[in-house]
């Protein structure tokens, strides 16, 4: 068994489609790893208390604002002080997610225009439209004529917006009949009465079976979720290499051969996993080569830790891969197979974005894929939390003992068909 081992090993390391996916593709994992970015997919509630601004009327504020909140998309013609002012107000309540365009130089019929497209197009709770003349209808107390609210969804937090923006109207009324009506008296008026206020902080409180993650660690979540979907990407392929060593063997008899050598069955494919095994050693530490190289690293997880978790989900991915070629019996049926496998499993583990605002069905249908749990545990090692050690390897036994069973019943009908 050992010289099939080192015989396949051979073969493998002198292909290079098998060397791509064993030096380039943890490369590429380690590259985003190693990025400074920050994610507006995994925000904390902070990231919704500030005016996102939209580059064209045309962009949609689903994609920018936080679906938690009730999304008003405004169209800011006015583009003055006060307008400024209120919508800062309005975003810093936590409960609105702003998301302003400027339409300044468009007619109100265009602006009309566009609020019916968005009405179909966009998902916002509520289109407000400030007009050119919005700073003199506040001055002369008809702000109710300087701008204009389209109520687009059934969202029943639009009547609290409307009577938060009144209450907000009303306290610029009363500082102006003490100030005057000088815009920029009355703001700084207003700016001292806020500092003069208690400070208010937002504080996330996690329920149960709930963790909480600062900014820096949402943002490190993040890039461990690429890097998870890159990297099973290679662990996959690296084991359809394997498979394809074991469809070529059988096509050209070799099998028959081996089998003739008085080597049970059972150790021939024992030595195609000890193959797969080796090779996640291998990828492992490549892997581990290129993190090493990259300054001032910010995964949130100290390298060896990281490395045994990609370890456990490559040797999980890379089972399945060998498995999934043996059972098919062709190599092209198993490329397609594998990256099937591999796009679908990452889009409902939530690697790309987050599944919170999905159905029950899909939440329930992402514990079925490795990466969720993989991803689950990484949460706890961001957090301090060492049960993530206990949860890998529960997981990883798991899917391993499943993949070798149902391999074996497969090869068992394979093999009476």
């Amino acid at each position: 068994m050992i010289s099939l081992i080192r015989m396949n090993l051979k073969l493998l390391l002198r292909n290079k489609g098998f060397l791509f996916f064993l030096l380039v593709i943890p490369a590429i994992s380690a590259v985003i790893l190693g990025l400074k970015t920050n994610t507006t997919a995994f925000s904390d509630t902070e990231s919704g208390n500030v005016v996102l601004e939209l580059g064209d009327p045309s962009d949609r504020a689903v994609y920018l604002g936080n679906t938690s909140a009730c999304i008003i998309k405004v169209y800011d013609a006015s583009e003055s002080d006060l307008s400024e002012y209120v919508l800062n107000e309005m975003a810093e309540s936590g409960m609105f997610s702003i998301c302003r365009c400027d339409v300044s130089g468009l007619t109100e019929e265009e602006v009309e225009e566009i609020a019916k497209r968005d009405a179909y197009d966009d998902r916002a709770g509520m289109l407000l439209y400030f007009k050119e003349g919005f700073d003199e209808a506040v001055l002369d107390g008809a702000w109710e004529q300087g701008i204009q609210l389209y109520v687009v969804s059934e969202d029943e937090r639009q009547e609290l917006f409307v009577s938060e923006l009144a209450g907000l109207f009303g306290r610029i009324r009363q500082v102006q009949s003490l100030a005057g009506d000088d815009i920029s008296v009355i703001l700084d008026t207003l700016a001292g009465i806020r500092q003069n206020m208690p400070e208010k902080s937002v504080v996330n409180l996690a329920g149960r079976e709930e963790l909480v993650l600062t900014q820096q660690q949402t943002n490190q979540r993040s890039r461990i979720g690429y890097a998870f979907a890159i990297i099973t990407l290679g662990f996959l392929f690296c084991g359809v290499y394997v498979a394809h060593s074991v469809i070529e063997e059988q096509n050209n008899r070799v099998f028959t051969r081996i089998m003739l050598t008085k080597i049970k069955g059972r150790d021939y494919f024992i030595s195609k996993f000890v193959v797969a095994l080796v090779i996640c050693v291998l990828q492992t530490m490549v892997l581990a080569v290129y993190l090493s190289l990259i300054q001032k690293l910010d995964m949130g997880i100290n390298i060896v830790s990281f490395c045994l978790v990609i370890f456990l989900l490559g040797l999980i991915f890379s089972a399945l891969s060998l498995l999934v070629g043996v059972l098919l019996g062709d190599a092209m049926s198993a490329n397609y197979a594998v990256f099937s496998i591999w796009s679908i499993s990452a889009l409902l583990a939530g690697l790309y974005f987050p599944l919170n605002d999905t159905t029950q069905f899909l939440k329930a249908l992402s514990y079925l894929m490795p990466q969720k749990w993989f991803m689950d545990a990484s949460e706890l090692l961001l957090t301090g939390d060492k049960s993530g050690y206990s949860v890998l390897l529960c997981v990883t036994a798991a899917y391993l003992i499943m993949i070798i069973s149902v391999g074996g019943v497969g090869l068992k009908i394979k093999r009476y068909e």
